[in-house]
């Protein structure tokens, strides 16, 4: 009897047949998967890693000079973002003490009182009265003592004793001229009224504050990060005037981070609160639960309170249904706000 070779036969089984039986199984076991857990899930490739946005605030009005950032940078809280050259001069500075000096002594000057001088007529041997021309020029000085006073750079009491002279002066000479009397003056210290104080006070203060704005504004010239995280400065540049208070970055808050949906509004019975779903971030694979389930209505309402507080990452709320899916901590370090994941919504999650 022949003996039959079947090494061949076993060699082409083994060849062929067992590539065959791996890639079945992998087709059966794909099919029993998604007949178990995949059928019906909800799948979203347009999601993105979102966060808290914090506002950095310019603290004075300026130009800015340089920005140190660009979009997507990681910053620590107090780096700066960006430099202003402030609108306050060297020369504005040095007026603005004169000013608070000039107020200083006219509030002490008011506090002592007011000297008057009053003239008096007394019989002479002879006339000795004002000529025209010191009344004149009397006048003229205290024409120019009230321009001063108007403009603030002299006190009351100068003023006040430019009025005295002028009027002692006419009174001289008409009394000089009428009688041939000399003139004498009887001098008298009149205390201020509270209402005057009051003024003078208050025009201390705000030439204080004022010099006190000035020199923060020189001061403040770096615009920091008030939050770690992720920085966006959109259209930021040097050269841009701002204002102070301006906000002009925002920091995503790394410590407040989550996958951001935005879902049609009959996708709606796909999703719950607490819900299981799986999603991708640069091609690793994480788990987290649907944590928040915000409708268009609500979304609007956020948005129209204008905080500097906000979220990046998702796209315009509309007419869509924006979800949030958590982040665990120990998978922060694997993504970037403003990175593409795509979500899969577990059906038996």
């Amino acid at each position: 009897m022949n003996e039959i070779d079947i090494s061949d036969k076993v060699k082409k089984v083994i060849k062929f047949g067992l590539p065959v039986l791996l890639v079945m199984s992998v087709v059966v076991a794909s099919v029993v998967w998604y007949i178990m857990y995949g059928a019906g899930d909800l799948v979203v490739r347009d999601a993105k890693v979102s966060s808290s946005m914090v506002g950095a605030r310019v603290r004075v009005s300026g130009t800015v000079s340089e920005v140190l950032v660009k979009d997507g940078d990681a910053v620590r809280a107090g780096d700066v973002i960006a430099r202003i050259k402030v609108n306050v001069t060297e020369e504005q500075l040095r007026q603005l003490q004169q000013t608070v000096e000039l107020s200083q002594r006219n509030l002490d000057q008011i506090k002592q009182g007011i000297t008057v001088r009053t003239p008096r007529v007394v019989a002479a041997s002879a006339p000795a009265g004002a000529s025209s021309g010191e009344v004149e020029r009397a006048r003229s000085r205290m024409e120019r003592m009230n321009q001063l006073y108007e403009m603030g750079a002299v006190s009351a009491v100068k003023r006040d004793e430019a009025v005295a002279e002028y009027q002692a002066a006419v009174a001289a000479g008409s009394a000089a001229a009428a009688y041939g009397s000399n003139v004498v003056y009887d001098t008298t210290v009149q205390a201020a009224s509270p209402e005057v104080i009051k003024k003078a006070e208050l025009q201390l203060r705000q030439a204080q504050a004022a010099l006190e704005t000035a020199k923060g504004s020189a001061a403040a010239t770096e615009i920091t990060a008030p939050v770690d995280g992720t920085v966006y400065v959109g259209d930021l540049a040097a050269g841009m005037e701002v204002q102070a208070g301006q906000v002009i970055a925002h920091v995503g808050n790394s410590d407040s981070m989550w996958i951001e949906v935005s879902l049609k509004p009959e996708q709606q019975k796909d999703v719950r609160l607490g819900q299981m779903a799986d999603y991708y971030v640069n091609r690793a694979k994480y788990e987290g639960l649907v944590m928040e389930i915000t409708a268009p209505a609500d979304a609007e309402g956020q948005e129209a309170q204008g905080n500097t507080e906000g979220s990046y990452g998702g796209e315009a709320a509309g007419d869509r249904l924006i979800v949030k899916i958590s982040i665990s901590p120990e998978d922060l370090a694997g993504m970037r706000i403003g990175d593409t994941a795509e979500v899969r919504f577990l059906k038996k999650g």
